[in-house]
């Protein structure tokens, strides 16, 4: 296991976290995982990994427009986190299900990866429900059409903003890794001994590393799935995203469907197997045949494409499997 690196969104000192975690993770998996209750006294935590490298001002079409990749996986971000705000909200209350880190690589440096809250959240690794609600950037509004009983109406569609489209430098993917790696240990040694939902990562990216080679990724992806709490590994997820050209290969069962392309076996080497009970939201969402394993990795994909793959990932209402293992009423 990597050292923890000096970033520590909790109140126990690094040293106690460090401890707290190696005791954590020598207890084994329940024999059914992935049925913990998502809950407010045992909340679960989603990971972003978002490609700001310059490539991503190459275009692509999301919504029918013309916009750049890094537009679009703004949008797509902005439109996923309002999601999973909107799951936690009872009446007035807003619950605390889930924690919600976001890391950018290529945006600000071509070397390192950085946390991309902004605002009064500057420097935070993980937001509650609550503090996302406070961490917008401002609230965007749009003039769209809404079927209601068969009449087309005009309304205004109001979309909170917490993230800009950016795209700089080079693609520090090692360097993300590296962070998320670090964020999942504390939040773990936070919750150790604790019947949780164990975290999701999920990787957005167009291109290839360029702080690490190949082994370099594979370790690090590697350290991040043996990961666990109670009720499972840590889930790590990859999705390589394109313009509407080559083809696409969705949640494979087996590396020889990726071809010759060895970026593409690379991330299906570094994704995890998704457990049992994604397998109905995968073969549903992507239209794929019943299969007994898939792994949680993209390629070639398009933005309808990571659309679908960020609702797998997080417990939108779409996810038959998250919609189960909430507690509204908790």
């Amino acid at each position: 296991m990597s050292n923890l690196l000096p970033i520590n969104p909790f109140t126990l000192p690094l040293p106690a976290l460090q401890a707290t975690l190696q005791q954590a993770l020598q207890k084994p998996v329940k024999d059914r995982p992935y049925t913990a209750q998502i809950m407010r006294q045992n909340p679960t935590a989603f990971l972003f990994l978002i490609d700001q490298s310059g490539s991503m001002d190459e275009l692509t079409t999301y919504r029918e427009q013309t916009v750049s990749k890094a537009e679009a996986v703004a949008q797509i971000i902005n439109q996923t986190l309002c999601e999973l705000l909107l799951r936690c909200q009872k009446g007035d209350e807003i619950r605390h299900y889930y924690d919600v880190a976001l890391i950018g690589y290529g945006g600000q440096s071509s070397q390192q990866a950085n946390l991309l809250w902004s605002g009064t959240m500057d420097g935070k690794a993980f937001l509650s429900p609550a503090e996302l609600a406070q961490a917008t950037i401002r609230v965007d509004e749009f003039a769209t059409q809404r079927t209601i009983r068969g009449r087309t109406i005009a309304v205004t569609e109001r979309r909170p903003v917490w993230i800009e489209p950016v795209h700089r430098h080079r693609t520090p993917m090692k360097s993300a890794l590296l962070l998320a790696e670090s964020l999942v240990q504390q939040w773990l040694a936070a919750h150790a001994g604790k019947d949780v939902y164990p975290p999701t990562i999920l990787n957005i990216t167009d291109g290839v590393a360029t702080d690490g080679t190949d082994e370099d990724l594979l370790a690090c992806s590697e350290r991040v799935r043996q990961l666990h709490t109670l009720d499972g590994h840590v889930l790590l997820m990859n999705i390589h995203i394109a313009p509407e050209r080559g083809k696409a290969v969705l949640f494979p069962s087996n590396a020889s469907e990726l071809g010759n392309d060895p970026y593409a076996r690379l991330l299906y080497d570094m994704s995890s197997e998704m457990p049992p009970p994604y397998h109905t939201d995968i073969a549903s969402l992507f239209d794929l045949d019943q299969r007994p394993l898939y792994v949680g990795m993209c390629s070639n994909a398009n933005m309808d494409a990571l659309v679908k793959f960020m609702n797998i990932g997080t417990p939108t209402q779409s996810n038959q499997h998250f919609s189960h293992h909430m507690r509204p009423d908790s």
